[in-house]
């Protein structure tokens, strides 16, 4: 089972207990979704690497409140 494998219930749940902005909360979802690094570099208009750093981050926050 992947890390990122969450029902909407869980997706709301986690924006609201972790305050995600809106940056994060799209990460989140194209994470649930499955996009590759590649793809969500090119939606968030950001790095490779700072995708890398940001789902790091990510995780721990969600780690936090499970």
């Amino acid at each position: 089972m992947s890390f990122f494998e969450f029902t909407k219930n869980d997706y709301d749940h986690i924006v609201k207990e972790c305050m995600l902005d809106e940056e994060y909360q799209k990460l989140l979802e194209y994470k649930i979704k499955g996009y590759s690094i590649v793809k969500m570099a090119q939606l968030l208009n950001v790095s490779e690497a700072t995708i890398s750093v940001m789902v790091s981050k990510l995780k721990k926050k969600i780690r936090k409140i499970i």
